[in-house]
């Protein structure tokens, strides 16, 4: 990494100089690898645009998620759930980012009951009363990237699949209270 001095223009292209831009930033980074922590590289620090374009992706894969969740009930098979997710996310604008991905032929995972994670979805696959579902979105627009997921209980379901759902959601939200800015990805872990 080249050295910059203060009063250079920034690396990131905003036009400010680096000691109104990224030096403090890049300063607190130095001291955390030098106490041995991984710090990201410039090329993971992120610019206003990339984070507003980032937030918009984050958008679109939310109101997927909200779409599903106002239709997902017994009687739907996971390909519904595919088509209902390639044409939400493409009428607003984006493109499903597992799509083709090395081979993947669907536009969502659908995982149900004891699937771990990334089931490809299927006319076999129906849902029925005491199913759960996580359903896993990831979105492309203009080229930035989001994803997420939900778990979904169909009807009512097992005392043991609500406590799971409840347990693992529940985690989620007390590891969250952890993420802060200088915070370490293991606290969220530990937490």
């Amino acid at each position: 990494m080249q050295k910059i001095g203060r009063n250079d223009s920034c690396w990131c292209g905003s036009g400010k100089k680096y000691k109104d831009c990224h030096m403090e930033l890049e300063e607190k980074l130095t001291r955390f690898r030098r106490q041995g922590a991984i710090v990201p590289t410039r090329a993971l620090l992120k610019t206003s645009e990339q984070i507003r374009g980032i937030k918009e992706s984050a958008r679109i894969n939310v109101a997927v998620l909200d779409y599903v969740a106002a239709h997902i009930g017994p009687g739907i098979t996971t390909a519904q759930i595919d088509l209902w997710v390639y044409e939400q996310t493409t009428r607003l604008g984006g493109i499903p980012a597992p799509l083709g991905y090395n081979g993947f032929p669907r536009s969502v995972c659908t995982s149900v009951n004891d699937q771990v994670c990334h089931g490809i979805p299927s006319e076999n696959d129906i849902l029925k009363e005491g199913d759960i579902i996580n359903i896993d979105v990831s979105t492309i627009y203009n080229g930035y990237f989001s994803d997420s997921s939900r778990m979904f209980c169909i009807g009512a379901v097992s005392p043991e699949k609500k406590r799971l759902v409840d347990t693992a959601k529940q985690c989620l939200e007390i590891g969250l209270t952890e993420v802060r800015p200088w915070g370490f990805l293991g606290d969220m872990g530990q937490a």
